[in-house]
């Protein structure tokens, strides 16, 4: 028998809600990866994760790619960084071709991201700085994906906001991994007490040679190094939330971004620019259809109880019509 912590955290909560509002549940693994939810009509819903059947699916797919995503984006008016989308199979069989991308990166300018065009929890997702960089990077990430994404980095504070039907569930904050020095231990072995952090993780040794550091280096007491590009949760990540600071400007185009590429449910992922004389105030990096909240609920009781809250008004609104079964 599967033990509760190995199962997925939809489906716990999903077991006690179904109980709660007459619903039938149905696991379609042992974990609940999957299921489907069943009225005493026999109407049914399926999910398969955080992907509920509320978006539809062309919404959807259009959102997992995310150059897609950010063309609709522009087109309305919801501010994006500059982005280059990158044909990795011409580049496999004409070098030359990297041209076009240092192009872009000279009138864009560094810090770039390059990330795949379709993929989540941050994977294969890095910063490059140099010409040289975006080389090497492009001819390793091009022999992993068909296609990659070239994108402006922006400073400021990195948020996740997280939209139903226009109202904003939550507002949370994210800030890549990172361990605190305590002038005795090197950052190798303060990676030791991070068991989200993957040590393998080839992107490590070129975040912290940015800072002019190895993971031989022992940090100064109190000193915090972040040891990765991204701040997924999945990663490694930190969160906390700032919902109630969320100014209105900022919730606004959040929910445009969910409205325009046609999405009820979704998590969007921007950045409150450091630049306030920016004409936006922030700037939108990419829209998840299917967020998920199990990493954020494992931050803490306080994390777990309002994650909770927020799955309860999913399930409402997607199983639950006036406060009963649909």
């Amino acid at each position: 028998m599967t033990s509760p912590a190995k199962r997925s955290l939809v489906i716990q909560l999903l077991e006690r809600f179904c109980a709660q509002n007459d619903l039938k549940l149905t696991s379609g693994d042992p974990h609940g990866h999957a299921g489907m939810v069943e009225d005493t009509s026999g109407k049914r819903w399926f999910f398969k994760g955080t992907r509920f059947d509320l978006n539809t699916l062309g919404a959807s797919e259009i959102a997992n790619d995310k150059a897609y995503a950010a063309k609709f984006l522009a087109d309305n008016g919801v501010p994006i960084p500059a982005s280059y989308l990158v044909q990795t199979s011409a580049i496999r069989e004409d070098s030359s071709l990297f041209a076009d991308s240092l192009e872009f990166s000279e009138n864009t300018g560094y810090p770039l991201y390059l990330k795949p065009n379709i993929g989540q929890e941050g994977l294969d997702v890095v910063r490059v700085d140099t010409d040289q960089q975006l080389q090497a990077e492009l001819g390793h990430l091009a022999a992993k994906h068909e296609q990659l994404l070239l994108q402006e980095g922006v400073a400021g504070q990195e948020l996740r906001i997280v939209v139903l039907d226009d109202e904003i569930l939550c507002a949370i904050e994210r800030c890549p991994p990172q361990v605190t020095g305590d002038g005795v231990r090197d950052i190798g072995e303060l990676l030791e007490g991070q068991p989200m952090v993957d040590r393998h993780d080839l992107r490590i040794e070129s975040e912290l040679f940015r800072q002019s550091l190895t993971i031989a280096c022992i940090p100064a007491e109190g000193r915090q190094v972040a040891v990765l590009p991204v701040t997924n949760l999945s990663s490694g990540g930190s969160a906390r939330f700032v919902t109630d600071d969320l100014s209105p400007d900022v919730g606004s185009i959040a929910c445009k971004a969910v409205q325009t590429l046609g999405l009820r449910y979704a998590g969007v992922d921007l950045i409150i620019r450091d630049d306030v004389d920016h004409v936006s105030p922030a700037i939108v990096l990419e829209v998840n259809a299917a967020p998920g909240l199990s990493n954020l609920s494992r931050q803490g009781p306080k994390e777990a109880e309002i994650v909770e809250r927020i799955y309860q008004k999913i399930f409402e609104t997607a199983f639950l019509k006036d406060g009963v079964a649909q």
